[in-house]
């Protein structure tokens, strides 16, 4: 490393700036401050010109406009349905008027929330956006911003989507754009995002747009979105789009009225200022057009704002580059003192080798500085590489403003071990010369793993070895984390993609937990999951030998399971990992060099030992790993330079190009590799020629190129602004095409692969299409008609035979492609078809082993027992009293048989074809009924008593249990554990986060 590029001498990436960096945003000089209304009327999402006075005059909140607004575009009222008097009752926060809306204007009114008082509150406080809401709408009326504030709070958590529908009638209604609607959905909260911090949640609107959609009207959906939108007395533009939803941001643009409305907190800016504050179009006028559109994903990535970098403290440092391959492509540095900061804010146990974030223009990763002195000082800073940088900011002048000197962090630096291979993966090993029984003994490993560990019920900590495991395999722990983290889930290691992630994190838009999906009923007391339903029962007493109710549920979950690994299979390897890959900050590894280190010993080594590090040779693969140089066998050693880099992979930047390159093409802003030591799979892998890992030379014959450039549009449009953004959206709408493209080039690689062979031509041809398909909407390539169209005709087929679900199999009707004789086995062939009847075999053995008997549980039948048995004693002393006891009796066995005909009408056999959520808002409203009837004013039992009354009776009607464990769990739970001896509850709250170790086990 050389010394300028460790030291904080060169000119901050940002420039010469005042110390200050709060301020305005940057103004566009090619808009006026204030947009005029367009001659073209806006496409009217929800809106009315009076109703918006009224709204106005009594400051209702855009929460409340929303509701009401969702309810008009599914076609529930109509704006001439709200009545203006009432609207004086939706006045006030959020929080308690926009649940109102529903009650105001449905006739059939849910009351679906009343009894359930001070339950539910962890998935209120987790999913409902009201009060977030409310507190934006407190700091927009402030002057703030919605940064992290003293208390650890920042906004543009709320997730305000939409749908786009086409009516039935189509385009003969009108003009060809009248054949859409826009459906507003339920507000959520979850992640938030640089531009919904800094312009709020109100700002970004998001709709998504359905493959059916996609595939009927493509080709006007861009002229569609290009128009404004009007929502509530607000004009939306279109900003960004992908291949399943255009991003609307909020503008000034007035419409019938030259005041914005009230709710419009802070004021948004004019389209061009929005687009200039983000991504300044005279600043970039080097990129091209497609690039430049590209670049406002960064900004809707899923981010946590961290700590405020001051201006000076972010330094630029050059690049390694060697015959123009950049060696440290996407990667930078930071100190210790930002680490510490940003520990202490997270709550994270140690110190990260590296963060995944997006700083000023920047996008990529950041490790520890490797200079020392660098990491003395108490003064956080960052060093920024030209490769990181994707958008430019003025050098000097202009106060940048503080949401875009802020460190938002995406995620910390962790390694995962033992990692999963894909079928890509596998492929790529078995080409490059692993024999195939090495993939069939993982898998037979897999599924005796997946089956038998559930099967041992027998031994002193049998039961806690299995609760321990259903734990794990059901990921229990990690999901409970993650729901009640919501947007932060993946920050905090509670949710991961691995090697599958969206490179942009746009998906990360939809990470909130969705209206109670998978949340626990905490009125009848039973989880959503299969596995937590385990969990709960075992740790109450039951057991699968005698619960039949309990034995069905694992047999479900490990039946569950096998499928899941049949349709995908992901064959476990125990020795191997999977980590970030980040360039040697050194520059002592060679060139066939990798340090692989952990901060605890997590890695099984060949003699039966756990080591923190790798050594030896390794082999290092990632995904999508489409050709036969994606895989490299190269050396883990250990450097005393690097022994602070821990929990991920080092790569050399010596040699004659990046070694993440070679890995399909990768760069070290945050992707992830798998590295493998287990001795039979590497001893017999041979790296594949470096032929493969070059493009053919005419590939780009095969694509259109938009050769468009920023400056070119300055010039010919500057002087124009409505010209100039028209120009601009028809870019920023350019990822707005069916990228099926994407799988369907996937999938003629898997025909190629499978039909030419792993090395020919035609294959690698289809690799390298796949990939700058993949990467269209920044390369600005667009594949030649007729070259689609002959790719289709030769490998647009049926998929082999391994590829497929036993659901595609019998409904198919074309033939599955066949491999040529003259071709070996292929490697998916042997292991899928081993794999079913190796599957078979176990869940026959987990049949014989499950008990195949009913039987019913006398402590559970015990409480409505014992009731009966003292009636009958009474009877004998106080005829009277009896009959009134007997009749409270009868009252509760009326009321649970009732609700059991309810139960089996509703809960069908289709029942689990539903969405998740619905299931729970029906199994939910049974379980209320069943807690709030009958009314508990009964003289001879008390309030606890009648639960217990109750759930024992449901049970003696139902001992299956798929009713009275439905609505009881809770009580059926605490009678078992008292039955069984000594026992303690506790608060839901400390439960959710026990946890058994296998240190514990004897």
């Amino acid at each position: 490393m050389h010394e300028r590029d460790s030291a904080p001498v060169s000119p901050s990436v940002l420039g010469k700036r005042k110390a200050t960096t709060e301020g305005p945003a940057l103004p566009s000089p090619l808009s006026p401050e204030r947009s005029t209304t367009s001659n073209e009327s806006p496409f009217v999402i929800a809106h009315h010109l009076h109703l918006q006075k009224c709204f106005d005059k009594r400051e209702i909140r855009f929460g409340v406009q929303w509701q009401i607004a969702r309810l008009v575009t599914l076609g529930h009222i109509t704006y001439d349905d709200v009545p203006v008097p009432a609207l004086d009752t939706l006045k006030g926060p959020n929080q308690s008027t926009a649940p109102l809306v529903d009650k105001l204007f449905r006739r059939s009114v849910n009351e679906a929330n009343e009894g359930t008082s001070g339950f539910f509150s962890k998935e209120k406080e987790a999913t409902a956006p009201w009060k977030e809401l409310d507190r934006e709408y407190e700091c927009a009326n402030n002057g703030e911003r919605f940064h992290r504030q003293p208390d650890g709070w920042y906004g543009g958590k709320v997730h305000f989507t939409a749908s786009i529908k086409l009516h039935d009638g189509g385009s003969k209604m009108g003009s060809e754009l009248s054949k859409y609607k826009i459906v507003l959905n339920k507000p959520e909260l979850g992640s938030s995002t640089r531009l919904s911090r800094e312009f709020g949640s109100y700002a970004i609107l998001r709709v998504r747009v359905s493959r059916q959609v996609m595939n009927k009207a493509q080709s006007t959906l861009a002229k569609f979105f290009a128009q404004r939108f009007l929502l509530c007395g607000i004009t939306y533009r279109a900003f960004y789009s992908n291949d399943t939803s255009v991003f609307l941001c909020a503008t000034n643009e007035p419409h019938e009225s030259p005041r914005l409305p009230r709710h419009a907190r802070p004021p948004p800016l004019s389209f061009m200022d929005f687009l200039n504050w983000h991504n300044p179009i005279l600043h970039n006028q080097s990129q091209s057009m497609a690039k430049w559109a590209s670049r406002f994903a960064l900004g809707l990535s899923n981010s946590v704002p961290g700590i405020d970098i001051e201006p000076a403290n972010i330094v630029l440092v050059d690049d390694i580059v060697v015959n123009d391959s950049v060696m440290t492509d996407g990667c930078g540095f930071i100190n210790l003192a930002a680490l510490k900061r940003l520990r202490t804010m997270f709550g994270w146990e140690t110190f990260p080798t590296a963060i995944q974030c997006r700083i000023a223009g920047a996008k990529g990763l950041l490790i520890v500085h490797p200079n020392p002195s660098m990491n003395e000082s108490d003064t956080p800073c960052v060093w920024l590489r030209p490769s990181q940088i994707k958008i430019k900011y003025p050098d000097s002048g202009v106060r940048l403003p503080k949401g875009q000197v802020i460190i938002d962090v995406l995620r910390s630096s962790h390694v995962r071990s033992p990692s999963r291979l894909a079928a890509e993966t596998i492929v790529n090993l078995a080409e490059n010369g692993v024999p195939f029984d090495v993939f069939t003994n993982l898998m037979r490993e897999d599924l005796d793993n997946m089956v038998d560990r559930f099967l041992e019920w027998e031994g002193p900590d049998a039961k806690f070895k299995l609760w321990h495991n259903v734990a794990r395999g059901g990921g229990v722990v990690a999901a409970r984390m993650a729901r009640e983290a919501g947007g932060e889930a993946r920050m905090r290691g509670f949710s991961e993609k691995d090697e599958d992630e969206d490179e942009d994190d746009l998906d990360g838009f939809q990470d909130s937990p969705q209206s109670a999906a998978w949340w626990a009923d905490e009125i009848s007391g039973c989880p959503s999951s299969i596995s937590e339903i385990i969990l709960t029962m075992l740790d109450a007493g039951f057991t699968p030998q005698e619960c039949p109710f309990l034995a069905e549920k694992l047999k479900h979950f490990i039946w569950s399971l096998v499928k899941a690994y049949l349709k995908h299979p992901r064959l476990e390897v125990s020795m191997s990992c999977i980590a970030w890959i980040v360039p040697d900050p050194s520059g002592t590894l060679a060139p066939d060099e990798v340090q692989i280190l952990a901060r605890d010993a997590i890695f099984p080594l060949p003699n039966g030992t756990m080591s923190h590090c790798v050594m030896g040779d390794v082999l290092l693969a990632r995904h999508p790993c489409k050709l036969p140089t994606d895989t490299q066998k190269v050396k883990a050693v250990v450097k005393p330079q690097l022994r602070s880099y821990v929990d991920v992979i080092v790569c050399s930047i010596q040699g004659s190009r990046r070694f993440a390159d070679l890995l399909a093409g990768g760069d070290y802003d945050g992707d992830k590799a798998i590295a493998i030591w287990q001795p039979a799979i590497v001893s017999a892998f041979k790296n594949a020629p470096l032929q493969y890992s070059s493009p053919p030379k005419d590939l780009l014959d095969n694509f259109k190129k938009e050769t468009s450039r920023v400056s070119e549009i300055v010039v010919k449009h500057g002087s124009d602004p409505a010209s100039m953004e028209s120009q601009i959206q028809s870019f920023l709408l350019g990822g707005l095409q069916d990228q099926s493209l994407v799988g369907k080039y996937s999938n003629f690689h898997d025909i190629a692969t499978y039909t030419l062979g792993y090395g020919h031509p035609e294959t690698t041809r289809l690799a390298y299409m796949f990939c700058h398909v993949l990467d269209s909407a920044k390369n600005g390539l667009t594949v030649l008609p007729e070259v689609l169209k002959t790719d289709i005709r030769n490998f647009q087929k049926r998929p082999p035979l391994w590829k497929e679900t036993e659901d595609e199999v019998v409904h198919g009707n074309e033939l599955n492609v066949v491999r040529p004789q003259s071709l070996s086995l292929f490697v998916m062939d042997v292991v899928s078809t081993e794999a079913k009847c190796y599957s078979d075999l176990k869940l026959s053995q987990m049949q014989r082993v499950l008990p195949s008997t009913t039987s019913t549980d006398s402590a559970l039948l015990k409480p409505w027992n014992d009731a009966k048995e003292r009636v009958e004693k009474i009877r004998s002393l106080d005829r009277s009293h009896a009959t009134r006891m007997d009749l409270e009796l009868s009252r509760i066995q009326d009321h649970v048989n009732d609700l059991l005909a309810e139960f089996k009408t509703k809960v069908h056999a289709n029942f689990t074809a539903l969405r998740i959520e619905r299931r729970q808002d029906i199994l939910r409203k049974l379980a209320q009924e069943f807690a709030n009837n009958p009314n508990p004013t009964f003289l001879y039992f008390s309030e606890d008593e009648l639960a217990h009354l109750k759930a024992s009776y449901a049970y003696k009607v139902d001992p299956d249990g798929r009713f009275s464990f439905g609505v009881a769990m809770r009580d059926l739970g605490y009678i078992k554990a008292r039955s069984c001896g000594p026992c303690k509850t506790v608060q839901l709250a400390y439960y959710d986060r026990f946890v058994i170790k296998p240190s514990f086990f004897r």
